[in-house]
């Protein structure tokens, strides 16, 4: 039976692991032009305004934890009970079923192709699965978000299997294995089923890939002193990039539309790039305790970034905080109101 529970989130040789130059964006507070009409944020089920708390319409579901947003921002995928559904954002949209998890099976993990026209899921069975000892399978089950029959790609045994991106065009799915102590292995699966899996060769966790699938991040050891990125294609082709000694990443994600990686720091934003420069945002300065709760969203055209907090107005009392930048001019704005969001949302976009 599927949880109601998912994740987020998937060939280019990187030239430098670190180091290049470095350039300082301003920030100034300009409301006006860093917030968007044309995108909101998802939290629950209502899609709210980027700049404000104000509600701009609700989906007919009951609730968006777990989905996974389209690469273009326009619908969201989920699960309800063992349906994985995709519903547009928008007014009065409404829910359609994809697949549905047969009993014996479970399934938690899926992603969207980076072109938005498919999803490939994770398949749990046959037995095992107690502490960190793998499934039976994991089959990946891929299915045409306009309709048809969810067609099984691969069956691989005894291994716990989690899809990290598609690239249709290449015909290939990126995914990985992964254990307490890090990843067992990363594994590139062609859509014929042929299956590639490379251990890493050090303790890697987290690994997320970029929107379009064609590079793919992990953080070497907890806490990371580096972030391991790579070609879909060519594990072989990772370079590391350095973390700052001392320094403590508080969250990193891929930039739609970009080579780059967003790096939080208590204090910054940096954007990390291919050639290894890296350009720096001032965060306005908060209590070091909403540092526990720091998240990273970028906006789903990838123009600007949410960081979002969580910060004790008064004793008990939690609010949500967000600082939204345009990376264009370093311009940020404060949004805060009362309540607790775990994040600042989710991009999508809320016109044609």
């Amino acid at each position: 039976m599927a949880r109601d529970l998912g994740q987020a989130l998937l060939a280019l040789t990187f030239a430098a692991a670190c180091g290049g130059s470095t350039s300082v964006g301003t920030s100034s507070p300009t409301p006006a032009t860093v917030f968007d009409e044309h995108f909101g944020v998802l939290i629950g089920n209502t899609v709210r305004a980027e700049g404000g708390p104000q509600a701009l319409f609700s989906l007919p579901i009951a609730s968006e934890s777990g989905g996974v947003v389209s690469p273009d921002g326009r619908r969201l995928a989920y699960w309800a009970g063992n349906e994985l559904r995709v519903i547009g954002v928008a007014r009065d949209a409404q829910p359609r079923t994809l697949l549905s998890i047969t009993d014996g099976e479970a399934a938690l993990y899926f992603a969207w192709s980076s072109d938005g026209t498919g999803i490939v899921v994770g398949v749990n069975g046959g037995g095992g699965g107690q502490g960190d000892a793998p499934p039976g399978y994991t089959a990946l089950r891929a299915v045409d978000v306009a309709g048809g029959t969810p067609r099984e790609i691969v069956r691989i045994k005894n291994a716990n299997v989690v899809p990290l991106a598609w690239d249709r065009k290449a015909h290939l799915i990126a995914a990985y294995e992964p254990i307490a102590s890090g990843t067992y292995n990363y594994d590139l699966v062609s859509e014929d089923g042929t299956v590639k899996q490379t251990p890493p060769t050090t303790s890697l966790y987290f690994l997320e890939a970029s929107h379009d699938a064609q590079q793919v991040f992990g953080h070497v050891n907890l806490p990371s002193t580096a972030l391991r990125v790579w070609p879909v294609a060519s594990y072989e082709k990772n370079v590391d990039l350095t973390v700052p000694a001392g320094q403590h990443i508080l969250a990193v994600r891929w930039r739609p539309g970009s080579t780059e990686i967003g790096v939080l720091f208590p204090d910054r934003l940096e954007l990390w790039d291919a050639s290894g420069a890296r350009h720096t945002f001032a965060v306005p300065p908060t209590s070091p305790s909403s540092d526990r709760s720091a998240s990273l969203v970028f906006r789903a055209d990838g123009k600007a970034a949410l960081v979002g907090r969580r910060i004790e107005s008064s004793p008990g009392t939690l609010e949500t905080y967000t600082v939204a930048i345009d990376l264009a001019t370093g311009r940020n704005a404060v949004v805060q109101w009362p309540g607790d969001a775990i994040e600042p949302g989710r991009s999508v976009r809320v016109t044609p």
